[in-house]
């Protein structure tokens, strides 16, 4: 049960869908703690991969390279970002970081999308690679990613059950999991929830930038 619980997580998933086959129920986690028998630090390494698993979705949510703290971006069309951990631990001199490579800014404008790193495109690779090596599954009878970008935010989006009308937690937009066009309401999106025969979207090679 430990090793299945693993391999979830290392799917960079947050909830643990029953492992009996065909079934659907999605168990709490102090059942999977329970059944799998975990330890303390079990407990603990467990609780931390979940949390990271699940703010690592949304795309103003980046850990800090220098002390791992998760920090957040405000206007997704800035790549710059501030780790007050670390402003802090160097007496008030900001640290500042390029939220797509990993680097520490070097830009002497602090702000933009581009950080004056060598081979930093400015671009949202993160989550562009676990929208690439996300796994296909069959989404009521059609074959489907599992992860798919809000078409207007960018917020990562893992389908669980139900209908393929989704609703944004990041900026509250509404669009079809299979062809992504979108709507400002649940009821102006045209595909069908449950039985919806528009073309199934390619897998995304770009987000959106737009605040939410």
């Amino acid at each position: 049960m430990t090793d299945y619980c693993l391999s979830i997580l290392g799917q960079r998933k947050h909830v643990f869908p029953c492992p009996n086959l065909g079934c659907k129920t999605e168990w709490p986690f102090f059942v999977v703690a329970h059944v799998a028998n975990l330890t303390p630090q079990q407990r603990q390494e467990f609780e931390t991969l979940i949390q990271d698993n699940e703010t690592s979705k949304d795309p103003r949510n980046q850990r800090c390279p220098t002390c791992r703290t998760w920090c957040r971006r405000h206007d997704l069309n800035e790549n710059c970002v501030e780790c007050s951990v670390c402003t802090a631990k160097q007496g008030g001199r900001r640290f500042l970081y390029c939220c797509d490579c990993l680097r520490e800014w070097k830009a002497l404008i602090a702000g933009g999308r581009t950080c004056g790193n060598e081979g930093c495109g400015g671009t949202d690779s993160r989550r562009l690679e676990i929208l690439a090596s996300c796994p296909e599954k069959t989404i009521l009878r059609r074959l489907a990613p599992v992860v798919r970008g809000c078409p207007k935010c960018g917020t990562l989006l893992e389908y669980k059950d139900a209908c393929t009308q989704m609703c944004c937690t990041g900026c509250q937009h509404y669009f079809c999991f299979y062809c992504l066009k979108g709507a400002n309401t649940k009821a102006e999106l045209k595909c069908k929830p449950y039985d919806a025969t528009c073309t199934i979207a390619p897998r995304q090679t770009t987000l959106s930038s737009t605040s939410p």
